[in-house]
């Protein structure tokens, strides 16, 4: 009886952490429109239960899509036709594709054909990030095993806690789905170096199988983690023998996410694809798809991601543009949107290094991260820590071994201040920054993209929009959400979306209030090309309101000059209604703007 009531007590903290993670994810997703990625990701997952092909989104493997696709069987969807959304053999070459199609497919089926969106999206979200609870439940054991109960309930709970995480972990993406197998992955790979049994084995590669049907990134994970164990173990004979066992059913898993409607073994590849693609990576591939067995599509999609690491794609960092990034991205992404505890709790377990040694039960995850963290600066993707977000749990799992120097009172007060941070950003996590460094009113300064501004703020600029009385409003949106979806009336400017979306509105000129809203991405002018920072002018302004840590909404009531900013960008791209308006609204405002704009006019000539 008391064995009972002790295990009782010391599953308490698991329990607790699973409870936090689950009810701050899921009442964080409630009050958050879809970011950029999870219009195609849902409406992809949808197609792929009713049309039964996968010949589309070519970037990641199904199987995440897949399970948020069940939601359409407890959700009204309403899809369009699968030509508007399927590929030719020509469009999925490497070179050639675009996700233009996945994005005009989504637009229709999420907000244009009367379909239940918001029960789809939530749905689609809370079948993806119920991989949290596994999750926590492997990482404490693993700590547990490692480190000893204290240090378990330590990574539990700072897991539970991590605003990075949960930012991700109740979205439909790729990212917390394919992190959370390759942990469970490598955890019974682990136990499976300390005892060769087939059980450990076995669960290890199903676990494999699932994260490399989630992610095409998951192939490196995958082949880390397996050299690392090679060399770690004591019978490096039956480990290869095992090895070479599991490849099979590898491919038979992969291959079962496509519902084996995909080709293999074929001459997938042709000249022009493959010289578009690293040199080391080309003749891999050619063969992979003449003998492997795995299917064309995730194929295509494992060279589609070395194509777009080679070309790169717009960052920014602590005001700085770079299509190419910089290696150092990745590592000061992560320190600025570290939390206090969390930096605090690596400080401490760096010292315990001194008194304690990092065993080698440490070394087999902690070598793998080194490596990974190393690839991934060698990329020129850098647009935002999701992409690394498998660095995460291994680093609690790491710096629970700081609990020997925590105990009592000071275990207490870590717990504290860690449940303070993520109620203090709560539900803004996507837009989490240290607050050492500001928190997220600050972050506009150091990162942009999925770092701080992924389209996630919709939802809440129309509650504060219809609570001020639909003022007329002006909106520059990044995302591929629908503001018309949630009710919003507004007249666009330059809006970054992957559809055609800038609003007929034009509004009225006799209003006393009129507000300007613009995504952090689009006021740091990531995407705009030739337009430079078009709205540079209002980084020195102070907003009304940022609108879920992304939307920053100003008041441009009596500032000509805002207006005769607009005017220009909607002359430059040739809207001269739109452009004349807020000229006579400038002039209304100020007798210098008119000086002004004949001088604008006058250079133009």
């Amino acid at each position: 009886m008391a064995r009972a009531k002790k295990s009782k007590k010391s599953s308490l903290p698991l329990v607790i952490s699973i409870m936090l993670f689950v009810i701050l994810a899921i009442s964080s997703a409630l009050k958050k429109s879809p970011v950029y990625d999870e219009t195609l990701h849902l409406s992809d997952g949808l197609a792929y239960h009713k049309f039964h092909n996968f010949r589309f989104g070519i970037e990641h493997p199904p199987l995440l899509r897949y399970i948020a696709g069940f939601s359409g069987y407890f959700a009204k969807a309403i899809l369009p036709s699968p030509e508007n959304l399927i590929r030719t053999a020509d469009e999925i070459r490497v070179n050639k594709w675009s996700p233009g199609k996945d994005f005009a497919f989504a637009e229709k089926a999420l907000f244009l054909n009367g379909s239940d969106t918001e029960r789809l999206l939530f749905t689609g979200r809370l079948l993806l990030l119920l991989l949290g609870i596994p999750l926590i439940i492997i990482l404490h054991r693993w700590a547990n095993e490692i480190y000893g109960e204290r240090a378990a309930n330590i990574s539990a709970f700072m897991l539970a806690l991590s605003p990075n995480l949960l930012a991700h972990a109740r979205l439909v993406t790729t990212d917390f789905g394919s992190a959370a197998f390759t942990v469970m992955a490598a955890y019974f790979l682990w136990r499976y170096t300390k005892k060769q049994d087939l059980k450990n084995f076995l669960i290890s590669s199903i676990l494999w199988s699932l994260a490399l049907s989630s992610k095409h990134s998951a192939v490196f994970y995958f082949i880390i983690f397996q050299i690392t164990a090679f060399f770690f173990i004591a019978d490096k004979k039956k480990f290869a023998w095992h090895f070479l066992a599991q490849i099979p059913l590898i491919i038979l898993i992969i291959n079962l996410s496509y519902l084996f409607t995909e080709p293999v073994c074929g001459a997938f590849f042709d000249s022009d694809e493959l010289k578009s693609l690293p040199s080391f990576v080309r003749g891999p591939l050619n063969i992979a798809a003449r003998i492997s067995f795995l299917p064309e599509t995730y194929l295509k999609g494992i060279a589609y991601s070395f194509f777009h690491s080679r070309r790169g794609h717009s960052a920014y960092l602590l005001g700085m543009y770079s299509v190419k990034g910089w290696a150092y991205y990745f590592p000061l992404a992560i320190l600025l949107k570290s939390t206090i505890t969390g930096i605090f709790l690596t400080a401490l377990s760096v010292i315990t290094t001194k008194s304690s040694k990092i065993k080698k039960d440490e070394m087999f995850f902690v070598l793998p991260s080194a490596a990974f963290l190393i690839f991934m600066m060698s990329g020129n993707l850098n647009i935002g820590i999701r992409h690394v977000i498998l660095l995460l749990p291994f680093a609690f799992l790491f710096f629970s071994r700081s609990a020997k120097l925590l105990k009592g009172r000071a275990l207490a007060a870590i717990a504290a201040v860690a449940l303070f941070e993520n109620l203090l950003i709560f539900p803004d996590y996507l837009s989490h920054f240290n607050f050492i460094l500001g928190g997220p009113k600050n972050g506009i300064k150091y990162l942009g993209d999925s770092n701080l501004d992924w389209g996630q703020g919709l939802k809440q600029l129309a509650e504060w929009w219809k609570k001020e009385g639909e003022p007329p409003l002006i909106l520059s949106y990044f995302g591929s959400g629908s503001p018309e979806y949630y009710g919003i009336r507004y007249q666009g400017c330059l809006m970054s979306a992957p559809v055609a979306r800038d609003g007929e509105l034009i509004n009225p000129g006799n209003t006393e209030k009129e507000y300007f809203a613009v995504s952090a991405t689009n006021l740091q002018g990531i995407y705009f090309g030739n337009y430079g920072r078009p709205f540079a002018y209002f980084l020195s302004k102070k907003p009304e309101k940022i609108c879920g840590g992304s939307i920053y909404i100003y008041d441009i009531s009596r500032d000509y000059n805002a207006r005769l900013l607009l005017g220009s960008i909607y002359h430059a791209r040739g809207e001269k209604t739109r452009a004349e308006s807020e000229f006579r609204k400038a002039m209304k405002i100020s007798p210098e703007a008119e000086k002004i704009i004949q001088d604008y006019f006058s250079k133009k000539r």
